[in-house]
């Protein structure tokens, strides 16, 4: 068994781990906050890290947890690590991670590390440097590993992963599990999303023996949504919650700041208040203005820190002001219909053949099988308030889908291969439903797939055009690898966040590069639509 290991937080607070840490300051009546934050290497980290807690410090505030943004290399086994994609965020090396454990706020892993290949090793690296709060149990269930892998083999890796959480369950180890980047925010409403946030609860705690922290809020904007979901989380605990993190409100974003501050402030107040309503430990994360442009500096995280501590002062003043009531009604059918979920979730499982006392056989059947097909299969009844709360996800794609009908223009006879080429997938499932709306015969390839594959692929079907979501952080060298590996005449376009990390703390625009060598940048289903039609098929 690893011996768990202690950071130099831990040590400086006199904490055997972050969870004890947690409990006191909820005890006591106060928050915890959290910055998400992952330069090009640990380096450049550690030093907008320093950056962050000095800004703090200077007006009287601290940080008591950050969130390392780690490459999805990192996913992969350390042997293996030099042949994949290097994305912007730190690629730690054996000697990285001591490093990390003395950084002056808590590290929280939450990407990469279990539901990974790389998720043994990875969690027990992180135990030993006394990180406690690891994940990301979501992309177990929805991330596709670089190079594909045997998916059998890598839910043998994750109950490993687990296990090794579980026998320090005790000393303060908790498995994190984003929601919002599992299958949870696939289902149509949010009862079906606390359902599997269930699920999670039943194979992690009652198979494994391990402490389940649930994380949410990236992907939910409605404010009330992000209420209901706190405390309904924490009826799924009968009040006995310790979360990770509360994630700001990421969708919402784009290039006004102004508009990107009014998000901010509505998602902290409503974080706060929540917090302040049912304590469960959940730190609190102020998204930086910047977000949907590239990866945050020091400065930025800084300032919607401050911002944030601002909000909660004035939250602490006008505590009457929400209707706590009805937020406690919807919140208390959520979870009643989540529990009936999940119990008809693994009967039906029971039924297919399944042993749902196997964690293992449990979480590979909930691998392979999706929300919509969960959702055909058992059907609760449900209050017709909790129908009403739609998941963003379940929304958006269908707004983007709508969208891309009444914008594409006839597309009759053009072969594409479409591929996300990252974690996020959203438009590639709108334009998946849409293309061949359109006459377009699209070959859709999976996550997974390297540049070479989705070369294959486009040779295989004789496709026209390549469209492409790119890796945050190697947008060009991607682009460069396609275009060698591509006949001419296959046009290749590029959507998503498209940088480059060149070495530098902060990954710069990969627009110009791209173009230069020919590759189509567009930013919407319309410019994608005019392109396609270029085409002239």
């Amino acid at each position: 068994m690893t011996s768990l290991g202690r950071t130099a937080f831990s040590k400086a607070h006199g904490v055997r781990s972050e969870a004890e840490y947690k409990r006191r300051r909820r005890d006591a009546g106060q928050l915890t906050y959290h910055a998400h934050l992952g330069l090009s290497d640990w380096a450049a980290t550690e030093t907008a890290l320093e950056e962050i807690v000095a800004g703090l410090a200077e007006h009287d505030q601290t940080l008591d947890r950050f969130g390392l943004c780690l490459s999805r290399s990192m996913g992969v086994p350390a042997a293996e690590r030099d042949g994949a994609a290097k994305e912007t965020g730190p690629r730690l090396e054996p000697e990285d991670w001591a490093k990390v454990a003395a950084a002056p706020v808590q590290p929280h892993l939450g990407d990469f590390m279990i539901g990974t290949p790389a998720g043994l090793e990875n969690t027990e690296h992180a135990l030993a440097a006394g990180i406690t709060t690891i994940g990301n149990l979501g992309q177990h269930f929805a991330f596709e590993p670089p190079g594909g892998y045997d998916d059998r083999a890598l839910t043998s890796i994750t109950v490993q992963a687990i296990g090794a959480m579980a026998a320090l369950r005790e000393e303060g180890a908790l498995v994190h599990a984003y929601l919002d980047d599992g299958p949870a925010m696939q289902f149509e409403h949010y009862g079906g999303y606390l359902g599997w946030a269930a699920l999670e609860l039943y194979v992690v705690e009652e198979l494994l023996g391990a402490r389940l922290a649930h994380c949410y809020g990236g992907l939910v904007p409605d404010p009330s949504h992000r209420a209901i979901v706190g405390l309904a989380l924490d009826h799924l605990r009968d009040g006995h919650s310790l979360g990770s993190m509360i994630y700001g409100n990421t969708v919402e974003y784009g290039r006004d700041r102004q508009q990107n501050l009014a998000v901010l402030t509505t998602s902290v107040m409503i974080d706060v208040a929540t917090q302040l309503r049912r304590p469960t430990g959940h730190a609190i994360n102020p998204v930086p203005l910047s977000e949907a442009e590239r990866i945050p500096d020091a400065a930025e995280i800084l300032e919607v820190h401050l911002m944030a501590r601002a909000i909660e002062h004035e939250v602490r003043r006008g505590p009457a002001l929400l209707d706590w009531a009805w937020v406690e009604r919807r919140a208390a059918e959520a979870a009643a219909y989540a529990r009936a979920f999940r119990d008809g979730v693994l009967a039906t499982l029971s039924d297919d053949g399944v042993n749902i006392d196997d964690a293992a056989a449990l979480l590979l059947a909930l691998r392979r099988t999706t929300p919509a097909e969960l959702e055909r299969r058992v059907q609760p009844p449900a209050p017709p308030e909790l129908l009403k709360l739609e998941t963003w996800k379940h929304g958006v794609v269908a707004t983007v889908a709508q969208r891309a009908r009444t914008t594409l223009p006839r597309l009759d006879g053009l072969r594409v291969v479409l591929a996300a080429l990252e974690v996020h997938d959203v438009v590639r499932d709108a334009l998946a439903r849409e293309l061949p709306q359109a006459g377009a015969q699209v070959i859709v390839l999976p996550s997974s797939v390297s540049p070479a594959q989705v070369a294959q692929a486009a040779a295989d079907e004789d496709a026209h055009a390549v469209i492409v979501a790119t890796y945050n952080g190697g947008a060009l060298t991607l682009g460069r690898e396609l275009k060698a590996a591509l006949p001419p005449d296959v046009a290749v376009i590029f959507g998503g966040v498209l940088n480059e990390d060149d070495g530098g703390p902060l990954p710069v625009d990969a627009r110009p590069g791209l173009e230069a060598i020919g590759i189509r940048c567009v930013d919407d289903i319309e410019e994608l639509g005019a392109n396609l039609k270029a085409l002239g098929l």
